[in-house]
């Protein structure tokens, strides 16, 4: 009996755009203990178009520069190399989904805006955490900027197929991530972690995002998951104005686990509420 040739699976024929050569060598640069500051401003300095994104993203609120900073060169003399890597990265990553797609503009902003909002909790609660094995607090932004990449790349693949992916989980009352899996054939968080290994970043990101709506499950091996988590919920907490719920958003165990307080929470609630409306993508 003939048998039917095995169909991929939906998510194998996701389509994930490759990180342009620039950003690969800027990475391999900063990740380099020999190269300096003015090396890697310099060869961000050849591309005009990454510059500028660079610096309109290091000037805006989310960094809190106290002063503009003017070239490439300034930048990662002012910044540094470790808050200059994830700055490059999220310059470098907005443009590679929804090209000449009018239809999901709308989708993919909703998707950067609350994405830059985790990676800004994020690093600002990896500041207060006294937990030593969390990234360090670039890296933990850096984690949250790409925790709902794969969202990214279902908008930017299957536009229709995820717009009701969306809907059915809203309507239904069901997990998105449930849906997402019988409908798309993966969920967002697998995608996403597909994502940063495709692009050869630290195999620790791409763990932690996986994990990051079950992540009390991988809490010792993994502790940065719960981390992200964390700020995931407080997002959408500011991104809805939910004072109410804030302070509740973590548990004794979050607190108890990570090394923070509750005034710590709300600081960073606080900080995060006020610079939400002036986040641009």
């Amino acid at each position: 009996m003939k048998t039917a040739p095995a169909q991929p699976t939906p998510h194998k024929t996701l389509k994930i755009p490759s990180l342009p050569a620039v950003i690969l060598r800027l990475n391999d640069l900063v990740r380099d203990p020999h190269v300096g500051v003015i090396e890697v401003g310099e060869e961000l300095a050849k591309d005009p178009d990454l510059s500028t994104r660079v610096l309109r993203i290091a000037n805006g609120a989310t960094f809190g520069l106290k002063s503009s900073v003017l070239d490439p060169v300034h930048a990662a003399s002012i910044l540094g190399l470790e808050r200059l890597a994830p700055i490059i990265l999220q310059a470098g990553t907005k443009n590679l989904f929804g090209k000449d797609k009018k239809k999901i503009e709308g989708d993919l902003e909703a998707h950067w805006r609350h994405s830059i909002l985790v990676a800004q909790i994020a690093r600002d609660l990896g500041r207060s955490c006294t937990n030593p094995d969390l990234m360090a607090p670039e890296e933990l932004y850096t984690c949250g900027l790409l925790h709902d990449m794969g969202k990214a790349v279902f908008w930017d693949n299957k536009p229709d197929k995820y717009r009701r992916c969306c809907a059915t989980a809203k309507e239904s009352g069901r997990e998105l991530l449930a849906v997402e899996s019988e409908i798309m054939g993966a969920n967002h968080a697998q995608v996403g972690a597909k994502v940063v290994l495709a692009w050869g970043l630290p195999r620790n990101l791409a763990q932690a995002i996986v994990f990051h709506h079950d992540a009390w499950k991988v809490a010792k091996a993994i502790p940065t998951a719960v981390l992200i988590a964390l700020a995931d919920r407080l997002a959408h907490a500011v991104e809805t104005n939910d004072l109410e719920s804030m302070p509740n958003l973590a548990s004794r165990r979050d607190f108890h686990f990570l090394g923070f307080s509750k005034s710590g929470l709300l600081s960073v609630a606080t900080t995060a509420l006020a610079g939400w409306s002036e986040i641009e993508v």
